[in-house]
């Protein structure tokens, strides 16, 4: 597991640096609300172009594209393409926002087909403008050990044709995640990967990063819950 990128930075000093971001991520690891958040901040705080790729192709539900019209009052534009039964389809303009001045979003469902789409631009994620984030929540099925991390991980990149990542991590349980839960969680991550890597920042709900930010080392990015809908209580 050599491919650990930039380890020693934050997620914030990362979105201050880079340009464009493709978030991977298992199902259930928070990644489509965090690439709306990550896509929200950096219109508002920079008043550029943001382009939000919703490459997604396992599943229905909490997807970026969900969120289109209320994000393009906000400076951001979401592209998808739409799918015929459980066919996968290529969203077009990825290459040219990539190449462009603004900012590039690629929101990659934990299937293998959205991460071989992904692949076709693996020339342009390559380069030093480009960060692959790997959003890992420790308490999903598919991340409780480093054997499983390691697999589902190394496959997706290989998927995309990419040799490193950052990890990002999403200590969650769901919407009612307490402070313990959150904390929790982060030791159990770091312990999986202790001796391998250093994972430096974190997500929290916003409404619980006042209780938590002092509880641990790591920088922690407050995110709201586009994505959580009515019918969930």
């Amino acid at each position: 597991m050599a491919f650990f990128y930039e380890s020693d930075k934050t997620f914030d000093q990362i979105m201050k640096e880079k340009k464009n971001f493709i978030f991977i991520g298992e199902a259930g690891s928070g990644k489509s609300e965090i690439v709306l958040n990550v896509a929200h901040m950096l219109a508002e705080q920079t008043g550029k172009k943001v382009d939000l790729f919703d490459l997604d192709q396992t599943k229905p539900l909490y997807r970026s594209r969900d969120m289109k019209e209320a994000f393009a009052k906000e400076g951001v534009e979401i592209h998808y393409q739409d799918q015929f039964l459980d066919a996968p389809s290529a969203v077009g303009g990825v290459a040219p926002s990539l190449m462009g001045d603004g900012y590039t979003l690629l929101d990659v469902g934990g299937g293998h087909a959205a991460a071989k789409m992904a692949g076709a631009y693996a020339h342009l994620l390559s380069k030093e403008d480009s960060v692959p984030v790997y959003v890992i929540n420790p308490y999903r099925p598919w991340t409780k050990s480093l054997e499983a991390i390691d697999g589902t991980m190394t496959h997706i990149l290989r998927s995309c044709r990419l040799d490193h990542i950052y990890i990002l991590a999403n200590p969650n349980l769901g919407y009612t995640t307490n402070v313990y839960e959150f904390t929790e969680g982060l030791e159990k991550l770091d312990e999986m990967l202790d001796g391998l890597t250093v994972v430096n920042s974190a997500v929290v709900r916003k409404d619980i990063y006042e209780d938590v930010k002092d509880e641990t080392d790591k920088f922690v990015l407050p995110i709201e819950l586009y994505l959580t809908y009515s019918w969930v209580d």
